[in-house]
């Protein structure tokens, strides 16, 4: 249920936060809002009758789903071609437990690493926050989430061949996310 009202939210906080982004003219945007580096991502929230807790919260909530879905696709991107170079994207069941690898590892995206680093208030009253992942937890839950892949690889009903396939694509995914991460 607490996820489906974070859901909630942040569908509503996006719709009204891309209207409220038209209304203002982007000379006025600090430059940190073009920032589009991999663990950042501004989050945006109109003015409320809550104040100016409730817009924060609410700022901050749209960053974190906008980094966690910056951070999916990165991944997803790099699984795909992480398993077309193992040669293993022919295999059902191999493209079956990546996708599945790829949900647990953003379910599992640990955003109280997450914090708030700059803020703007527009003309209008809009708030935009930019947000950003502490890099060393960040790396710290890429080497757990490598770990835990691996051990549910050979746990697996895969044969050999595929888990040693699998085991290189799934080594590759987390380097390239490291490499990508620096």
């Amino acid at each position: 249920m607490k996820k489906v009202l974070i859901l909630a939210l942040l569908i509503i906080s996006a719709c009204s936060s891309k209207k409220a982004f038209m209304n203002n003219s982007r000379s006025e945007f600090p430059e940190w809002m073009n920032d589009n580096s991999e663990l950042t991502a501004v989050g945006i929230a109109t003015p409320s009758v809550g104040g100016i807790k409730l817009q924060l919260a609410k700022a901050e909530l749209d960053a974190k789903g906008n980094l966690a879905a910056k951070i999916n696709s990165e991944i997803s991107r790099i699984t795909k071609d992480a398993i077309r170079s193992a040669s293993v994207n022919e295999n059902d069941d191999v493209e079956d437990f990546f996708a599945q690898a790829t949900k647990e590892v953003v379910s599992n995206l640990p955003l109280s690493g997450v914090y708030r680093e700059k803020m703007f208030v527009a003309k209008d009253g809009t708030l935009y926050v930019l947000v950003r992942m502490d890099s060393e937890k960040f790396s710290k839950f890429l080497d757990r989430q490598e770990r835990s892949l691996i051990k549910k690889l050979h746990n697996s009903n895969l044969s050999r061949e595929n888990i040693k396939a699998s085991e290189e694509a799934s080594k590759e995914i987390f380097n390239e996310l490291e490499k990508e991460r620096n």
